[in-house]
């Protein structure tokens, strides 16, 4: 009897314990505007004016700056679906080679005016250098071959002509390998 009491309190104990008990959820929901998701599913395409472009991650340029990058503006007509306006900011923001990452949003759609969300993500910038194993006189003489400087937007065929420069510059030494 006293077994089966156990039983009983340890059931209702779970069943008031359980009404505290609540799932974790990493992301926060969102609401998709309707008139957003109609843009991409319409099978004829329709003209849009881009009423606003906002740019966000950008620490180190101006937003003006990356919207003219990218040849957007405020008052341009653009074909949705079909056009292909969005994908060549993209291109034109990556060959200046100072964005890392771009993703280009709709972010809301009133009538026939749509507004655009720019995120992008810098590259690295060059914070500091330094050579070390060497003679004052040859540091300088490599600090002015190799052309890096401080503050830079490091890209990888910046590195590697710092390296294939010092390679030529110091082959005795064996300080590059």
């Amino acid at each position: 009897m006293q077994r089966f009491y156990k039983r009983i309190l340890f059931i209702v104990t779970i069943l008031f314990s359980s009404q505290f008990v609540m799932a974790q959820h990493d992301t926060i929901p969102t609401s998709v505007d309707p008139a957003l998701l109609e843009i991409y599913k319409s099978k004829f395409p329709k003209e849009y004016t881009i009423a606003g472009i906002e740019v966000t991650g950008s620490k180190a340029f101006d937003e003006n700056l990356i919207i003219s990058i990218s040849g957007l503006a405020v008052g341009d007509k653009v074909q949705l679906p079909g056009s292909d306006v969005f994908g060549k900011a993209i291109n034109k923001l990556w060959k200046q080679n100072l964005i890392a990452d771009v993703k280009i949003y709709l972010t809301k759609v009133v009538d026939r005016d749509i507004y655009v969300l720019l995120e992008i993500t810098e590259r690295p910038r060059l914070a500091e250098f330094k050579f070390e194993g060497i003679k004052k006189g040859e540091k300088d003489d490599l600090t002015a071959k190799i052309g890096l400087a401080k503050d830079r937007v490091v890209t990888e065929n910046m590195k590697l002509s710092a390296v294939e420069a010092i390679k030529n510059i110091m082959p005795i030494r064996g300080i590059v390998t």
